[in-house]
């Protein structure tokens, strides 16, 4: 009898751990790809699609634009394909990549660490607590408009992590185990160098005093005025040295006017209300004269394509950007860069070593040499702001170069990943929340 009642007891377990692990795997949704016995819920991928909308959906992209309908059922090419298809796409590809990670995250018989599990369920109780009084349930309403619940958010925070630990596995600690030649190649292939012969066809408008003088500070945040002490000292009514809001005593011209110190002081922007410098266009007669000394530059120039020492020197003479005295040897930029004038870039990236053209954006006239990248250019100290990470202290492409070099790895198990083709065609974006928070 107590063998029967410990066999019924053995079978109630087995059919309640197959009963919990198929809740289990549900509460993730159905498969939208599988890979081998490696699978990517439909739920998921809701959540990547949730989080793109909320990208679209900030102020610095399409804002609420990104909320309407119209906005998915645009057609963005000559196929017919509208903006939700794209997308859609679009993150479809990037989830067969977490997938081939994945599959090769177990071929390697990889092991997240325990520290990696434990700091993900603290910021998802973090997350509960804070945005749901801790409550669970009510966390689930919040990501049900995102098509997920809480499982799904942990397994994406468990898929990124993985994808973390197997490039580091892989490529070492900020990509400490590439090789130098890899790097030089990607870098080669990637940047370009210039350098540029700049002249303002704008001036800012800066501050001035109640005659129309510009003012020049020692100090321009704390607004210190640079006064010209070998000039007179004003007086006040009683006599005595005239202050300035600082105590700072003033100093004046013969003819009553203030004195300032135009060496050592600078003048302070005029700002708008949106944050923006105001400035003042050249007249007609101003941008002429830009024009012949930008002409007289490319004439000199004619015929020393590529002679490098040369331009240095017009750099150096001429140009009006600072950025051109503090980067000595050029702007580093791919195509991918924020560079102010994208004319500049976009000529750049078209032209040969060597060459020169005469380029006008929206800030002036730019005379631009195209320069051979030099060797290890990107680990110079002296072009560390194009190329080390402020926050990580790590190439600013080395994520980028572990993703392509994982990418190359993963080619033949991303093509053999099978899309769950009616799971994929019932999702539109349009549908989803914009998750701007998970």
């Amino acid at each position: 009898m107590k063998k029967k009642i410990i066999r019924a007891l053995s079978l109630l377990l087995s059919v309640l751990m197959i009963v919990l692990s198929f809740t289990s795997c549900r509460s993730l949704g159905e498969p939208i790809l599988t890979l081998d016995g490696t699978e990517l819920s439909e739920n998921v991928y809701m959540l990547f699609l949730s989080r793109l909308k909320g990208n679209l959906a900030s102020a610095a992209n399409y804002s609420t634009e990104a909320l309407k309908d119209s906005f998915w059922d645009m057609v963005v090419s000559n196929d017919g394909t509208t903006r939700d298809e794209s997308y859609k796409s679009q993150i479809l590809e990037e989830c067969k990549f977490y997938l081939a990670a994945l599959d090769l995250f177990d071929e390697l018989r990889l092991k997240l660490p325990d520290s990696y599990i434990e700091e993900i369920d603290r910021n998802l109780a973090d997350l509960v607590e804070g945005d749901a009084n801790g409550s669970k349930t009510a966390f689930n309403s919040i990501l049900a408009e995102y098509g997920a619940n809480y499982d799904v958010l942990r397994e994406a925070f468990l898929i990124e992590a993985k994808l973390s630990y197997l490039n580091e596995y892989l490529y070492g600690k900020g990509g400490s185990k590439i090789g130098a030649e890899v790097i030089e190649d990607y870098y080669q292939s990637k940047y370009v160098r210039f350098k540029h012969v700049f002249f303002y066809t704008y001036t800012p408008v800066y501050e001035t005093d109640s005659d129309g003088n510009d003012i020049y500070y020692l100090d321009t945040y704390a607004k210190k005025v640079a006064y010209d002490t070998s000039a007179l000292k004003r007086r006040a009514a009683d006599g005595s040295e005239a202050k300035d809001k600082n105590g700072d005593v003033i100093y004046e011209t013969a003819d009553g006017k203030i004195a300032y110190d135009k060496k050592n002081g600078s003048r302070a922007p005029l700002y708008d209300d949106n944050g923006y410098i105001v400035t003042r266009k050249f007249t007609e007669k101003e941008l002429i004269s830009v024009n012949d000394d930008a002409t007289l530059i490319m004439e000199a120039l004619e015929g020393n394509e590529g002679n490098y020492t040369l331009f240095d020197s017009y750099v150096e003479n001429y140009s009006e950007d600072e950025g051109s005295l503090k980067y000595t040897n050029g702007f580093y930029m791919t195509a991918e860069s924020n560079y102010d004038s994208p004319e500049v870039l976009e000529a750049v990236l078209e032209m040969e070593n060597g060459e020169i053209r005469k380029i006008y954006s929206e800030y002036g006239i730019h005379i631009v040499m195209k320069y051979e990248l030099d060797k290890n250019g990107y680990a110079k100290t002296e072009n560390s702001d194009f190329f080390v990470s402020a926050n990580t202290g790590n190439f600013v492409f080395i994520n980028e170069l572990m993703s392509i070099l994982l990418s190359e790895r993963l080619s033949r198990a991303i093509s053999a990943v099978k899309v769950n083709g009616e799971s994929y065609d019932a999702i539109s974006i349009k549908n989803i929340g914009a998750n701007f928070y998970y």
